[in-house]
């Protein structure tokens, strides 16, 4: 009886460990580069960008921006833009237009 009461506790447990891991899981808002930077608010250095559907782990949040970790480095950004679900980002191509010139 107690392996039986053991086994739903450990299964339990990896169960509510695995739903909590997911849900630290946020991608970057589609249509949007996101700054990263050096701390929480727009006071600190902009580090870098994170291009749209970026996927990140969010390790803690405080005044509304997300310490995220990305390529083993932390960064802060403003957690409104991020979602908890996927999606798929597309560069836009560059259209590079003949310049005409004229002759005299």
């Amino acid at each position: 009886m107690k392996n039986v009461i053991l086994s739903a506790a450990v299964a339990a447990a990896t169960l509510m460990s695995a739903g909590a891991a997911a849900a630290n899981s946020a991608w970057v808002d589609h249509g949007i580069k996101l700054n990263a930077r050096s701390g929480p608010g727009t006071q600190y250095h902009v580090i870098g960008t994170f291009n749209p559907c970026t996927k990140v782990h969010v390790v803690a949040q405080k005044w509304g921006w997300a310490k995220v970790a990305f390529n083993h480095n932390y960064y802060w950004v403003s957690a409104k833009y991020l979602q908890n679900h996927s999606c798929h980002y597309v560069p836009k191509k560059k259209v590079y237009k003949k310049k005409h010139y004229n002759s005299y």
